[in-house]
């Protein structure tokens, strides 16, 4: 037993014997007026014992779980470390039918801009709460490079975990949508970026989503999307989400959407 651990215990049961021995006083009638402690009525000094006694008992909780578990302190600081740009290039660079389309010329290859960490909580979700190898363990984007004016489309891919899944083995239909989502966010970080259009936010209007078939985990997906309109702040586009069937060596479609952003007048 830790220093800690037994001075927890220690003032654990001298709080015990207090409040036995004011439980005592109760009985006799016999309540001791102390400068910290004068009741007015019994019911006044019964509340008096539960906030001592949950004092205790918080003490000894706080105590006895501060300390990381010695099986889950490696795998958690594993699975919260963030890959850096050029680890999700190479990881996407080993797989065949993924290596194919990153090796079109012309082509820029990045992080996705949501996957790095920013002030005051942005992007957290992509960032850290879906950046482990259970969930997203590696996610870029890629535009042509040599498209002039508005970049109107931009391909991504993703490496999916089990810890995404609402049915056993199948990605939830919630976060098919939300990637479908971030990727045309993408499109328009990507502009603003090389200054195409005005650094302002965008926030989504709408996204209506057809699920083909299902995504299943754990998986390597791409994500096509191409804006289709502009109307003023007005943005419609559409995407999809494909894989590679491992038999044929086609590209088969699992879900996609449409969708419509409106640049906001002013910064958040």
């Amino acid at each position: 037993m830790t220093a800690a651990l037994r001075q927890t215990v220690n003032i654990g049961r001298m709080q015990g014997t207090a409040i036995r021995r004011c439980m005592t006083s109760v009985r006799n009638n016999t309540i001791p007026k102390s400068p910290s402690f004068i009741p007015a009525t019994n019911t006044n000094w019964t509340r008096a014992q539960h906030t001592t006694a949950a004092a205790a008992a918080a003490a000894v909780h706080t105590t006895t779980t501060m300390r990381p578990h010695p099986e889950s302190s490696s795998s958690s600081s594993f699975s919260t470390t963030p890959k850096t740009a050029q680890m999700e290039i190479d990881h996407f660079r080993s797989i065949p039918w993924v290596a194919k389309h990153l090796s079109k010329p012309h082509l820029v290859i990045t992080q996705a801009d949501s996957r790095q960490p920013k002030p005051g909580h942005c992007d957290v979700l992509f960032s850290q709460t879906l950046n482990s190898p259970e969930t997203i363990s590696a996610y870029i984007t890629t535009v042509d490079g040599s498209e002039e004016g508005l970049i109107t489309e931009t391909l991504a891919f993703l490496t999916l975990g089990n810890k995404l899944n609402g049915w056993p083995g199948v990605c939830h239909g919630g976060m098919v949508m939300a990637m479908m989502d971030d990727l045309t966010g993408q499109l328009f970080t990507q502009n603003k970026k090389l200054k195409r259009m005005q650094n302002l936010p965008l926030m989504t209007a709408y996204l209506n989503t057809t699920f083909v078939k299902p995504v299943r985990t754990p998986c390597t997906i791409m994500v096509r999307c191409r804006i289709t309109k502009v109307e003023g702040r007005k943005y419609w586009s559409e995407a999809a989400i494909v894989v590679e069937d491992e038999v044929t060596g086609e590209e088969v479609e699992l879900a996609r959407c449409d969708s419509l952003f409106v640049m906001l007048k002013s910064n958040l």
